[in-house]
């Protein structure tokens, strides 16, 4: 092996002429033509280094295992970077080749190669040769060339070259400073934060990773942490186990560095628990005080957080019945000393203890008398017959004889007495008879019995009659004054006397339900009294009348109602709708909302009180009336859905749409009042869903408490919302001026009706049709003018305009806001009068109204307003999906169009999430009620809760087709087909 060693190295020059020889000639003849012929191409850079005339450093070995094979890279060199001191290594490795070495930057870096290896591969024979070069740190910084440092790997062979790529060398760095690094901050729970991370400058780019109390946060296992292009933290839904020190770390190959610790602490406001039960009344027996705390434990604040707003102990009023105690007797006094008679006496007292209450007195005498015994008066008796027997005797016959003669002439006097009492409630009992009104129809010349109306829902009392207050009510009673009912009996049969009273309201009710006693009633009765048919009347109230503590009303319903604008309802499984006449107001609840077998009478009422509506900041505004659901506590399986109009013109670019609760009773003076939520800011925990559409508004809720809508502009925003203007004047006028009053409220179907109410108490009329006016947030006031005063009339100098401050219409503090001119009758001749009033809101010339009025005062007043009041006002209202649909009023009778089998079917078709999407969600959004679709599917059942919104919403007589066409539109031709064989063919 030595002597081939020795014997190559001797022969190594001519061997290397040789072969040029031969490759030179290979070239141009038969070497060429057979490297084509096997497909092998032969690269220019080997000859390239030979027609320079260069050679290699050392000479090619005479063993050539394939030479038939051109080289191949198996490694070529890659990018790297000089770190610190320490040279950047490249490496190249080539099969087939007979030699493989580096140029750098155009120069041949064999003085550089650090290791070189070659070997056979034992399994199929090939060679392999392996180049690695070292680049130091002063080399990369010494070059000035155009380019980047970069080294090229050549592998050799006898049938060819070939070049790698061109690998580039720089030195690497990472700066300290950090161009923005996190800061400490807090979040309240449940909420969204970015960590601001911006690395310092380094070659290659720095990595960023952010640590968490010194652990390395693996975003691909907590997905609550999003690491942004930028290199930001993002917390997604900020949690308790979120809180600690958080640092940005950069990394590269040269270096690591990391940002300054920010800590995150993460917040909880309070909240409010349920309030506890009411306490025990402070008083045994009479009036006392009760009270009821909630703590701020739900959640209680944390990491401070905010303290619940609001009072944590209320109180109310309670009165408790005293029970009666009987009168018991004390212990008997002792014996009197003997008198004159031979007698002596003892008493006792009923005050151990005494009868109150109505407690029975004691049975017996207080009075005891024993004739004395052991001889105490016979010396006396004798002694007083021998001196003064006689007169003794004479003086106790005349007292005898005076005493009965008493007795007498007070039992005449006493029968006398009675007797006069008994004629004179004789003598008033026929005259409250006489004084009875009868009922007429018309004009009054002819009395009919009145048939019910079935259309209302809520009991019709008279105007006198109609007020809130109950001492009102108690000196109805104590008056006599009793509401007849003849649609209760069969017609043409008028009522006897003992019949023809019911009382109105029982003046002893109790303020816990349980003590009234209740009449029963159907399943499917009427929302309120007055839809009861005659047929019905036996099987509601009996054989005869109720008396005594029975009453015609509701005994759940609330203290201070106003009568005219309360319905309610015996609700059962089958679900139920419930209206307000006149009010726009209807509350539906659905199928299976209550538990099997149960029964609970639900009520529904509007708030007309000023004290009732919330206390607003000078931002806000009502936007719709405030309606109050009870009763309290009453256990739902499925929400229920309250629908109303509100005022608000609708933009979602201009309205912060709040909803507001209050669990206060209608007694207290300033209601609690708290934020539920803002429309759009809706969350998991929100309890609630509001659908607001162009002029209805539909809230799903499980809490039966009072609700009302309030709204405030956007930032730099200018809200609208609709005033309802109104016009009225007296019935009855005097001749020499005209009295004319304008109200100005929202413009929702409740508010005109209160308007409408208060003025028939007043003996007003209206005198033109209810116009409805935008009013634009921005400070301006509402100004009245009265213009084109006709012939006759006249107004005072400078009475003929009003303003009113922005403030007071924009808050809405008042329910009845108005303002009233006086014109002065001329003319007397001229008995017409017409004039407008223009109203409009300064510096807003484009939202003005013109109330036109022209009235002959010859003319008998009309029985009824101008205006057909049962339409309202604004009825026709646009969906979401764009169908125009009229807000009616159902009949008590009108039942759901859905059956609870189609129900059933439906959510098994619609409940499944299906490939093309066209599921509950896609439902959701052909009906327009995908605003906050996390609400449904939160929802064991999403299209059921769909279904029962639709309900409420579509009352058209076209809802049902139109529901159709959306499965088919959806493509699901199954659900189209159930409503379609449920409906039949011909919908």
């Amino acid at each position: 092996m030595m002597w081939l060693k020795a014997e190559t190295a001797r022969t190594r020059p001519i061997t290397l002429c040789l072969l040029l020889v031969f490759v030179n000639l290979s070239t141009v003849t038969s070497v060429g033509e057979a490297a084509r012929s096997r497909g092998k191409k032969r690269l220019p850079g080997r000859n390239r280094e030979f027609q320079k005339g260069g050679f290699l450093l050392h000479p090619s070995p005479t063993e050539d295992p394939d030479p038939s094979s051109a080289p191949v890279f198996v490694e070529e060199p890659k990018d790297t970077f000089v770190v610190r001191n320490k040279p950047a290594t490249l490496h190249c490795k080539a099969r087939f080749a007979l030699q493989v070495y580096f140029k750098c930057n155009g120069e041949l870096a064999h003085s550089r190669q650090h290791s070189s290896q070659q070997f056979v591969d034992p399994m199929n024979g090939v060679r392999q040769v392996e180049v690695s070069v070292d680049v130091s740190r002063k080399e990369v910084e010494t070059y000035k060339g155009p380019d980047k440092y970069g080294c090229v790997c050549f592998a050799w062979s006898s049938t060819g070259q070939i070049e790698s790529r061109r690998a580039v060398v720089t030195i690497a760095y990472l700066k300290k400073h950090f161009f923005n690094q996190p800061l400490s901050t807090s979040i309240q729970i449940e909420g969204q934060i970015s960590l601001q991370c911006l690395p310092p400058e380094g070659v290659p780019p720095p990595k960023i990773a952010w640590v968490r109390n010194g652990e390395i946060i693996d975003t691909s296992k907590e997905t609550n942490f999003i690491i942004s292009n930028e290199g930001n933290l993002l917390i997604s839904q900020a949690r308790l186990a979120d809180m600690g020190n958080y640092t940005c770390r950069a990394e590269n190959v040269a270096s690591q560095r990391f940002s300054e610790t920010a800590v995150l602490t993460v917040y909880v406001n309070g909240g409010w628990s349920s309030w506890s039960p009411w306490s025990e009344c402070s008083n045994r027996c009479g009036r006392g005080t009760q009270t009821r705390k909630r703590l701020c434990t739900n959640p209680a604040p944390l990491n401070e957080g905010e303290q619940c707003d609001g009072e944590s102990v209320q109180k109310t009023d309670c009165t408790t019945l005293c029970p009666a105690i009987d009168g018991r007797w004390t212990s008997w006094s002792s014996w009197s000393t003997c008198g004159l008679d031979c007698k002596h006496h003892r008493r006792r007292s009923c005050n151990n203890p005494k009868p109150v209450n109505g407690g029975r007195y004691c049975n017996g005498k207080d009075l005891a008398t024993g004739n004395c015994t052991g001889g105490m008066c016979r010396a006396v008796r004798d002694r007083d017959v021998m001196v003064y027997g006689s007169s003794r005797a004479e003086e106790a016959h005349s007292a005898e004889s005076d005493t009965n003669i008493a007795l007498y002439v007070g039992l005449f006097v006493a029968i006398a007495f009675f007797l006069a009492v008994l004629i004179g409630m004789v003598f008033v009992v026929r005259r409250i008879k006489e004084q009875d009104p009868p009922m007429h129809i018309g004009d009054g010349s002819e009395v009919v019995p009145v048939q019910p109306d079935l259309t209302q829902n809520v009991l019709s009392a008279q105007p006198h009659l109609r007020h809130g207050s109950r001492s009102d009510l108690n000196s109805n009673e104590k008056l006599g004054l009793c509401v007849t009912y003849p649609h209760l009996y069969p017609a043409n049969i008028p009522p006897s006397p003992a019949q023809s009273r019911v009382p109105l309201l029982d003046t002893q009710r109790s303020q816990t339900p349980s003590s009234v006693e209740k009449l029963p009633q159907s399943e499917s009765s009427a929302s309120g009294p007055s839809s009861l048919s005659s047929s019905r009347a036996n099987s509601i109230f009996g054989p005869e009348v109720p008396s005594g503590r029975n009453s015609v009303t509701s005994a759940i319903l609330p203290p201070n109602l106003d009568i005219e604008c309360i319905a309610w309802k015996i609700v059962t499984k089958a679900g139920a709708r419930i209206t307000v006449p006149d009010s726009g107001i209807t509350v539906t609840i659905p199928k299976r909302a209550m538990k099997a077998g149960a029964k609970e009478e639900i009520y529904v009422a509007v708030l007309r009180e000023d004290k009732d509506r919330p206390r607003l900041t000078d931002k806000q505004t009502l936007l719709s009336p405030v309606i109050q659901i009870g009763p309290p506590g009453v256990a739902l399986k499925k929400p229920v859905i309250i629908s109303f109009q509100h005022c608000a013109v609708v933009d979602p670019d201009n309205w912060n749409v709040h909803v507001y609760s209050s669990e206060s009773s209608t007694e207290e003076e300033n209601p609690a009042w708290s934020k539920i939520v803002t429309l759009s800011e809706e969350t998991i925990n929100t309890p609630l869903y509001c659908q607001l559409d162009s002029r209805q508004s539909h809230l799903v809720t499980d809490q039966l408490v009072r609700y009302v809508l309030v709204g405030e502009s956007r930032p730099n925003s200018k809200a609208l919302k609709s005033l309802t203007l109104a016009a009225f004047a007296p019935t009855l006028h005097s001749s020499v001026d005209y009295n004319v009053r304008l109200y100005c409220v929202e413009n929702t179907r409740a508010a005109l009706e209160g308007v409408i109410q208060l003025e028939k108490k007043l003996g007003g009329k209206l005198i033109d049709n209810p116009k409805s006016m935008p009013f634009q947030d921005g400070g301006s006031n509402l100004c009245l003018c009265l213009e084109d005063i006709g012939p006759g009339w006249r107004c005072k100098p400078g009475a003929n305009y009003q303003e009113i401050p922005f403030q007071h219409v924009w808050s809405t503090t008042q329910n009845h806001l108005h303002c009233s001119f006086t014109l002065e009758h001329v003319d007397r001749s001229l008995q017409t009068i017409r004039f407008h009033v223009l109203v409009y809101q300064r510096g807003i010339q484009a939202h003005r109204q013109i109330l036109r009025i022209n009235t002959d005062l010859r003319e008998k007043p009309p029985p009824s307003p101008a205006v057909n009041l049962s339409v309202p006002l604004g009825s026709t209202i646009t969906s979401g999906m764009g169908n125009s649909c009229v807000v009616t009023i159902d009949p008590p009778a009108e039942g759901f169009r859905l059956s609870s089998e189609v129900r059933k079917q439906l959510c098994a078709y619609l409940d499944p999430p299906t490939t093309k999407g066209n599921d509950w969600r896609r439902l959701a959004q052909e009906l327009g009620v995908d605003r906050y679709i996390n609400y449904f599917a939160t929802k064991t059942s999403p299209t059921e809760h769909i279904l029962d919104l639709w309900e409420a919403r579509h009352r058209e007589a076209t809802a049902l087709t139109d529901l159709m066409n959306f499965f088919r539109v959806m493509d699901r031709n199954d659900a189209a087909l159930v409503i379609e064989r449920d409906a039949g063919p011909w919908l």
